[in-house]
């Protein structure tokens, strides 16, 4: 048993060093943990413990997202002409699907190598990885469900955020978002933002491993990690208030984007157009002008004086947090300017917004649909023949 208490040992060492004061305090002032205990039944202090049914909310959203996605959106898309694609399936390969895994499109000279691995011809491996991608993606209703559901929580979140941070003092200035720090009440409507806010992206961690991959997969899964642990992060030292301002930025162009992508797949593409250049406009003044030149100079230079004299571990993570944030917005706008730049080239937007499958992937859908009878069906019968009669 003397195991049992050793371990115990070890788990309440490791708590007093996570939880030190000297980390999550600036030295001098003497704040600690007792400043942040409810004591007064009328003044409530953000606790960790609070926030941890987030991770269940989580899950009722996706039953939210499924009833309102099946139940409303099929029905209206389907009036736009959107349609289940039918189902694509591709022969059992070993050999080609480890080569699909590792390259999902792959060239020429590899197609030769696996040719010559598996007794099939170049064209018959050429047109199993197509039908292999072709399998993976999801069809345009599929991804106009999705976008409909982010459209749904990022105008509602977004309206309820506004609306009870609009006569709160840090509002409008900024310092009050560190004055009277650590010892700031935190109000009802407060907490239910932030409650909601971390209970869908738990939801959108939960489906990253179902949910089609984009191009910015490993963007949107770092994106997704660092914004729940601000989230966590600011709650349990805080930073509430200047926590509900990065909210609000991030949710004021979100759902541009996503009405944006919807219109293109019901072939609105003039409302699809002005949305985007209405995304493109409020993504530059949100996300490169107000994050960086409002929220990180607050947090980075404004406690100052206010706050404390000298920085301390917890306001460098903070900001650590903060500024990663502000990276995958720079990579976002690159893209975003690249899709922008098809309007003067190509005269129209051609590729979805932001991130989704590339175009060649659509037209190839298209030629699947077209040839299926023909040039599928013989490659598969020719298959066939190559392995009964070698």
């Amino acid at each position: 048993m003397d195991w049992i208490y050793s371990i115990a040992a070890m788990l309440e060492i490791l708590k007093q060093w996570v939880w030190n004061e000297w980390f999550w305090f600036p030295s001098g002032k003497g704040w600690g943990w007792k400043d942040l205990q409810n004591t007064d039944p009328n003044v409530y202090y953000p606790q960790l413990e609070d926030l941890h049914w987030t991770v269940f909310l989580g899950v009722v959203f996706l039953g939210i997202r499924y009833g309102y996605e099946h139940l409303i959106v099929v029905p209206v898309a389907k009036r736009f002409g959107l349609t289940e694609r039918r189902k694509i399936t591709v022969e059992k390969n070993p050999v080609l699907e480890k080569a699909y895994l590792q390259a999902k499109k792959a060239d020429t000279k590899l197609h030769q190598e696996l040719s010559k691995q598996t007794d099939l011809s170049v064209r018959q491996v050429e047109v199993w990885f197509r039908r292999r991608r072709l399998q993976d993606m999801p069809s345009k209703l599929d991804k106009f469900r999705e976008c409909s559901w982010h459209l749904l929580f990022y105008v509602s979140i977004f309206v309820y955020g506004i609306a009870i941070l609009w006569n709160k003092p840090w509002f409008s200035e900024t310092k009050y978002c560190w004055i009277g720090w650590p010892k700031q009440g935190i109000d009802r409507d407060v907490y239910w933002y932030y409650v909601l806010e971390l209970g869908f992206y738990w939801s959108l961690v939960y489906t990253l491993a179902v949910d089609h991959k984009r191009k910015d997969f490993y963007e949107m899964v770092i994106h997704h990690l660092v914004t729940i642990l601000l989230i966590y992060f600011s709650w349990v030292l805080n930073f509430v208030r200047v926590g509900t301002l990065v909210l609000a930025v991030h949710d004021a162009s979100d759902y541009w984007m996503a009405a944006a992508k919807m219109a293109k797949y019901i072939n609105k593409q003039m409302l699809c157009e002005v949305s985007f250049v209405i995304f493109c406009i409020t993504w530059i003044i949100s996300r490169l002008i107000i994050y960086p030149y409002v929220v990180l100079y607050t947090t980075t230079v404004e406690t100052y004086g206010i706050v404390m004299d000298v920085t301390f571990g917890s306001h460098w993570f903070f900001n650590f947090l903060l500024y990663i944030l502000q990276v995958l917005h720079i990579i976002w706008t690159f893209m975003i300017a690249r899709i922008a730049l098809q309007k003067f080239t190509a005269g129209n937007l051609q590729q979805d917004v932001r991130s989704d499958a590339d175009s060649d992937d659509t037209v190839e859908i298209e030629e699947e649909t077209k040839s299926e009878k023909t040039d599928v069906n013989c490659t598969l019968q020719n298959s066939y023949v190559s392995k009964k009669f070698g």
